[in-house]
Order: C-alpha cells, then structure tokens, then sequence
C-alpha cells in the first residue's frame, strides 16, 4: 500500500472515531481571544511566539531570536526547520515570501510583532515549504500616543557595534499609524584559517597548505517599517504598511598562504575589497470589505524593489607581496515585483466556513555583471560581460475549507494550484543561454485536530509541498573563483534543466496543556521527495565546476519535543529537542542524507522574576553532520553549543536597562570537505575562532 493511501486510512479511521463519539453541537465562533490559546484552539498547525519573547533576551539579530525555537536551526545565513534549509524552508514576511538575497539582518527584532512557526502547508500560503514555514509578521498593533526609544551598545572582539531604534504610533478615531525606525552601525572582525591536503593513491602526502585569512567588515544600516490604518464607516478597513532596508557593506580579506608541503597556488597573498549597497523596499495596501452574511473580501496589493550595485576588486600578490595580477568585478542585480493576493471568505453556517482567493506575482530581474582580468603590469588580459534579463510569473489559486465536524474534532481541507513561468533572455553577447521554464503543481492538504476530554490535542495532517529551483540555480552563468581552483574550492554553475522537487508528507503530533501557557508536546513527520536536488562535480577543460541536478528520490522523518513549564510564579522554564534523519536512495552511504541536513538541535532556557528584576538564559546546541554528497565528497561541519545570558532591570514604569551576553562559549567551528578518486584523496579545512558578544540596552518610554 502507497504512503498516500495509508495516510488517507489513518485520516478516515480519526474522523470516523471523532463523528462516532461526538454529536455536533452548535458553537459560536468567538473571534477574539487570548494569543496563548491560538495554538490549543486553532486546526491548522502554528507555534506563535510574540513580541515579549522575541525581545526578551536583548537579541541584536533576528537568528539570534530564531535559533531558540523548536526545530530550528542556523546554518551560516539560512534559517533552516527540520535541519533543511537550502529552499526547503519557506521564508515569509507578512505572509508574503520574502525575495531572493533576503538577509537576517534586515529586521531588527524591535520591529517584529510575532513569529509564526507554521509547520503543516495551508493553500492560503504557497507550498513551497517541504520542511515547513516562518512567517514573521512585522508590529500593526498601534498604542495610542506610544513614543519610545532605545540605544544600545555591543562589544565582540574588541569592536563596538551601536543601534538606536524609536518607536511612535497614534490614534484617532478610525484612523492609527505606527512607525518603527533602527539605525545600526556594525564593526566585525573574523580570522580564520584554511588548510588544504593533498595526497597521492599511496598515501603519501605531495600537498600541505595553510592559508591564514582575516576578513574585517563594516556595515552601516537603516531599517524603517511605517504603516497607516483606516478604520471605515461601514466597517471596511484600509491599511498601508511598507519596509524598508538600506545597507552599506565595506568588506576587506586579506590572505597569506604558506606552502609546507609542495608548491604555491598562483596567488599565495591577496587582499580583495567588497563593497555593496543594498536598497530593499517592500508596500503593500490591504482593503477589507465586508459582504452580507458573514461573509468578507480580503485583498492586498504590493510593490517591492530589491537593489543591489557593488564593486569587487580582487589583488593577487606572489610569496613575496609583489603584483601577480588583479580581478575587478561591477555588478548589480536588481527585481521589481509586483503581486496581487485576495480572498474571499464565507461562513457557513455556525460550524463551517470556505474561502477561496488567488494569489499572483509579476517579477522582473536584470543583473549586470563585467569582469576585467589584469596582469601584473596592469595591462588587460581578459574579461567577460554576463548581463542578462529574466522574468518570473507566478499564479496560484486556491480554495480551503475550516470544519467544525463535532464538538471536539476539527478539520482543514485545502486545495492550491500554482503555475511558475521563467524566462531568460540574454543582454550581452557572452552572457547565458536563454532560459525558459515552466512547472505547475496541484498541492492539496488536509489537517486535522481532535480534542481529549482533558483539553488535550491530537493533530494528524497530510499535504503535498514542492520547492522550486530559485532563478539563480537555472541560470547557466559561470561563478568563478579567484583562485586555487581545485575539486573542494570549485567553480559554480546554473542548470536550465532543473526541476521542481515534489513531496508527500505527513504530520502527527499530541499537545498537553498544563494552563497559563504552558505545555509538553511531541511531534512527529515524514516527507518522500521526488527528484531531489543535489550538488554535482565534474571537471571541464581542466576547471573544477559544481552544478545542481535532479538526483532521484529521497526521505526524511524526525521527532519534536517541547516543554514550556512555569516551575513557581516567579521561575519559567523553556527546553526543546528535535532529531532529523533523511537519506538520499541514489547516494551510497554511510551518511547519504540530504545535503547541510542538521541532525540534533536542542535549546534549555529559563526566566527567573523578583522585584524589578528578571535574569535568565539559553543553552543551544547543534550537533554536527557528515554529509555524502556523492561517492566522491564528503562535508563535514562542527558541533555548535552557543550559551546566552541576560538580566533585565525596570527603573520604573518606562525606563529598563537590559544586559546581554551571547556566544559566552565562544567555540571554535570547524568545516571539511573531503574529495576521493582513484589518483588520492583531497582535504579542505576551515577553521573559525568564535567570540562572545556583550550588549547593553537603554530602554525608555515617553
């Protein structure tokens, strides 16, 4: 039997149950409620962590916020659930996905009124979500003449980072706006270290590199968030909110190589200079009209601008320190979208409402790319012009249905389908092929929540999600590197030929609720993906390249559990722990998961409140992985275990000083990606120092 029909039975034989010892009893739908009961009350699945929370621990970053929730887990820049990043997590803002190039930074945690863990696939939203969804939802709510403002101070490594941030909102009468705005200064500094091994098919060693490297940023940034809202006579609505993200990067790295065994790669020192400006800018208008009977007309237009202009200079130098040549790159990728969403919603009846809607998208990227090769001397040796133009067109229409079928059982049925067209066009006469692509896929998805005599809730639910190859992955355009070409530091490449991947999945899970907000849950899911997405290296005209193909079939499942627990009135405690396995049928094993796939991740924290005071903490861990990418590439990445502390002091009603540190066991990180063939074995290893960060925070009120 299918895993689609034993997941159908397994539904059927719930619902059979509920009905039989159950009548259904007619409910009124209350509206309004407390944010804590959302999750025990509602069908479809979300874990909503509020503003308080968010803010809580001082966090100066939004991963910092997001490494502590259950089943997730940072790699590098990705926001990963499940252990998958790399597509497999759908990353929304304001319900809306966010756009290619999305960085971390871009919202201040200040700014954000609540995430939304959103582990099953709905047809409201898109589901490109195979491992899940987080939906950050930027503050609407408007307190009257609110006027507040924070400054703070933080210290990593010698270098001070400084933040101000303001918050002002207003009403009157119908009419509220709010307006958030954080300027950040951020001074880094990261040494690290690379070593790369070479030895022949005896073993011996013909190769030892060690490359020490020290990249020094400086990035300045703007982040304001203003929205406006009409409350109608009629009782329509009216709101604008907007983004908006200005940043400037200076990034310097300076490398010194020292040959131990063998000989030098072309370039032993370089320093190169990168220097990007980044202009994000998102608005969208939201009208609400409500209809006759219940019934209402919820639409939303947007506009969003993503720019991106920078230089790359990069300067090679002999042992010596002497010019041996020079690489200076512009670029400028630049997508304008424009999208269109609506809903329409109908109850039916006191136990049953449908809604149906669309959900559409125009977008537009140009990207410039001119490189100039220099030699020594300073004369021209080479380049290439890479501009191209592309189009992305996404449709999508859906229709769910929210069924009250007893007093205690509740179900979700949803149906979405979503059509994606590409095209690419060449502007230069040497940049990529045209490109033109197009996939569509049926999602259905069904949820399910049944509710124990003791408040209790079991949930089981079944979808289908895909994950569509972003545009940079099917563009055949040539990412080099500037030097040391080898199998583990390769060239990188588009696939025009990529598919979407497609999955079954299926998801149970048992919540205890112990009152006042705590609870102990555990969860479980598995997913079966059709052709997966994996890394392929091959070697063409004597230059490493690494291109993504459609690889098979592949599976993954694990296990959640999560305890919120309020020990006395004064002491909360917080633990979670997820375990992820996946296997990929095509690639031999052992450790033939899917690729970055985090195994373990665990979080213990704990508030403690007296007085005007409150302290607390978190412990984060996240266990290594070795990963087959092929039967030729191994990567391997540390164990991550990051300890964060903070104590917060109200002086009165409207003015708090809160002390944070993070990272206070400042590791070391560690990656290694091993390459085998028949003439020896290959080695990169990179070594990355860790630091502790401490911030200060003056909070006041006006």
């Amino acid at each position: 039997m299918s895993p689609q029909h034993i997941t159908s039975s397994l539904l059927l034989a719930v619902t059979a149950c509920a009905y039989a010892s159950e009548t259904p009893e007619p409910q009124q739908v209350q509206i309004s409620a407390k944010r804590e009961d959302q999750r025990q009350r509602e069908t479809t699945t979300s874990i909503v962590i509020n503003h308080a929370d968010i803010v809580r621990q001082g966090d100066q970053t939004l991963a910092d916020v997001l490494k502590r929730l259950p089943g997730i887990s940072i790699n590098g820049t990705a926001i990963q659930m499940r252990g998958l990043g790399n597509g497999y997590t759908q990353i929304l803002l304001n319900g809306q996905p966010v756009a290619a190039g999305f960085s971390l930074d871009a919202v201040p945690p200040e700014t954000i009124e609540r995430i939304e863990i959103l582990r099953g696939a709905t047809a409201e939203l898109s589901n490109q979500a195979v491992a899940g969804a987080i939906n950050i939802i930027l503050k609407k709510a408007a307190t009257p003449a609110q006027r507040s403002f924070s400054a703070s101070l933080a210290r990593q490594n010698g270098r001070s980072t400084p933040t101000i941030s303001t918050q002002l909102s207003d009403q009157d009468g119908g009419f509220s706006y709010s307006l958030a705005a954080t300027l950040t200064r951020k001074l880094t500094a990261r040494p690290f270290t690379d070593w790369q091994e070479q030895t022949d098919s005896e073993g011996r060693t013909t190769l030892l590199r060690r490359t020490q490297q020290l990249e020094a940023v400086r990035t300045n940034a703007l982040t304001l968030t203003p929205r406006l809202s009409w409350r109608l006579a009629d009782g329509d609505t009216l709101n604008w909110q907007s983004f908006a993200f200005i940043r400037r990067v200076d990034s310097v790295t300076s490398a010194d190589e020292t040959a131990l065994i063998g000989a030098h790669s072309e370039y032993p020192r370089s320093v190169s200079n990168f220097v990007p400006n980044f202009v994000m800018l998102r608005s969208d208008v939201e009208w609400t009209h409500l209809l006759s009977d219940g019934a209402r007309l919820e639409t939303k237009l947007g506009i969003a601008t993503n720019r991106r202009t920078g230089t790359f200079d990069f300067n090679g130098m002999d042992a010596d320190g002497k010019p041996a040549g020079r690489h200076h790159v512009d670029s400028g990728p630049t997508e304008n979208t424009l999208t269109s969403t609506g809903t329409w919603r109908h109850p039916i009846g006191e136990q049953h409402a449908i809604a149906v809607g669309w959900d559409a998208s125009h977008a537009v990227r140009r990207e410039d790319r001119d490189e100039t090769l220099f030699a020594a001397d300073g004369s021209i040796t080479g380049g290439s012009n890479a501009d191209y133009s592309a189009t992305v067109n996404r449709l999508a229409l859906f229709a769910q249905d929210e069924w009250q079928v007893t007093k205690r059982y509740s179900l979700y049925l949803g149906l979405r389908h979503e059509r994606l067209d590409t095209a690419s066009r060449a502007i230069a006469a040497n940049a990529p092929d045209a490109l033109d692509a197009s996939s569509a896929v049926w999602s259905p998805s069904l949820q399910s929540r049944y509710e124990l005599a003791n408040k209790d809730v079991l949930r089981l639910a079944i979808s289908r999600t895909y994950k569509a190859p972003p545009l940079s992955k099917l563009v055949p355009r040539r990412y080099t590197t500037d030097n040391n070409n080898n199998p583990n530091n390769p060239d990188e490449q588009g696939n025009p030929e990529l598919r979407p991947e497609l999955a079954w999945g299926l998801d149970a899970a048992y919540e205890h609720y112990l009152g006042d907000g705590a609870l102990v849950s555990v969860s479980t899911y598995a997913r079966r993906i059709r052709d997966v997405t994996q890394t392929r290296l091959f070697e063409q005209d004597g230059v490493w390249v690494e291109a993504p193909f459609n690889n098979g079939n592949a599976s993954t499942q694990g296990v959640e559990l999560e305890a919120k627990l309020r020990l006395t009135s004064a002491l909360d405690l917080r633990a979670n722990l997820a375990r992820n396995w996946s296997r990929v049928d095509s690639v031999p094993g052992p450790d033939n998961r899917l690729e970055s796939q985090v195994p373990v991740t665990a979080n213990l924290g704990a508030d403690y409140r007296w007085s005007r005071w409150t302290v607390g903490g978190n412990l984060n861990y996240q266990a290594g992985a070795t990963s087959r990418q092929s039967a030729q590439v191994v990567t391997r990445t540390s164990a991550k275990r990051e300890l964060d502390l903070y104590a917060l002091w109200k002086w009165d009603g409207k003015t708090q000083l809160r002390v944070a540190g993070s990272n206070l066991l400042h590791q070391q990180a560690s990656e290694i990606r091993d390459y085998d063939d028949d003439t020896g074995h290959q080695r990169r290893i990179t070594l990355s120092p860790g630091y502790a960060t401490v911030r200060v925070m003056l909070e006041r009120q006006f």
